[in-house]
């Protein structure tokens, strides 16, 4: 089979090569009328019969000549240089400009996926904090800190009297461990008071800012870390026997 195109200006049929159509991505010049066009548009696919078949008629036909519009010969195409075959390959070259646009929108794509996943780049590259928070600077946002509750424990705890003087004011203290080998949030601790039969009384939700004391700045629990908190509950008149303490993330 051999690969044939039609020129749509003058319509003559010249025989190409795969080398001739990619080399420019199909743009050739007619032979006849010097118009460029892509060759792939009107691209067919015909036996070496035929257009040895057409070359041999061309040739009989009275008033044939080397220059008409056949322009297929009955002989092997690498005998002949390109331009035998009425096809000069087009120096049209592409343009790049598109080139910027995509880097416009490859640069946009890459700005949208640090937004919304930068919680996950600071837990797997934390190198990148500093960066990353002069990018939330710039941008007004704020890295979450992740809220992974399966990852802390409570390693102890502790619930008595604060003061013989004082007491209905009982004193919490707590041991919160973070497992995790990246930081998280300071969890907040759900205290439920309990009577004899284990049945609840009454119950506070106390956040880091009201176990961790005045002086201490700390608002994040470091990776494979823990921290000792301790608050304080007036009961009141409550005859509470005993407690249960969680981490929770309201």
């Amino acid at each position: 089979m051999t690969l044939v195109t039609r020129c749509p200006g003058c319509h003559a049929v010249f025989r190409l090569t795969g080398i001739q159509l990619h080399s420019c991505n199909g743009d050739v010049r007619c032979g006849q009328c010097r118009q460029v066009f892509n060759g792939f548009v009107a691209l067919i696919a015909v036996p070496e019969a035929c257009i040895q078949s057409a070359a041999r008629s061309a040739e009989s036909a009275p008033g044939y000549s080397e220059s008409g519009n056949v322009a297929v010969v009955p002989v092997a195409e690498s005998s002949f240089p390109a331009d035998h075959f009425g096809v000069q390959l087009s120096t049209r070259k592409t343009s790049r400009w598109w080139l910027i646009p995509n880097a416009l929108l490859l640069l946009l794509l890459l700005g949208q996926f640090v937004h919304a996943y930068r919680t996950e780049i600071f837990i797997a590259f934390p190198a990148f904090q500093p960066a990353l928070d002069s990018y939330c600077d710039l941008m007004q946002c704020e890295i979450d800190l992740p809220h992974h509750l399966h990852l802390l424990s409570l390693e102890s705890s502790d619930l008595r009297v604060s003061s013989p003087a004082e007491p209905d004011v009982v004193a919490l203290s707590a041991i919160i461990r973070n497992h995790a080998p990246f930081p998280q949030a300071l969890p907040a601790l759900l205290l439920t008071l309990t009577d004899s039969d284990e049945k609840p009384l009454a119950s506070r939700i106390f956040t880091a800012k009201d176990y961790l004391d005045s002086v201490t700045d700390q608002s994040v629990l470091g990776g494979d870390s823990e921290i000792q908190v301790q608050c304080f509950l007036n009961t009141g008149s409550l005859d509470a026997v005993g407690y249960k303490l969680e981490l929770i993330y309201p």
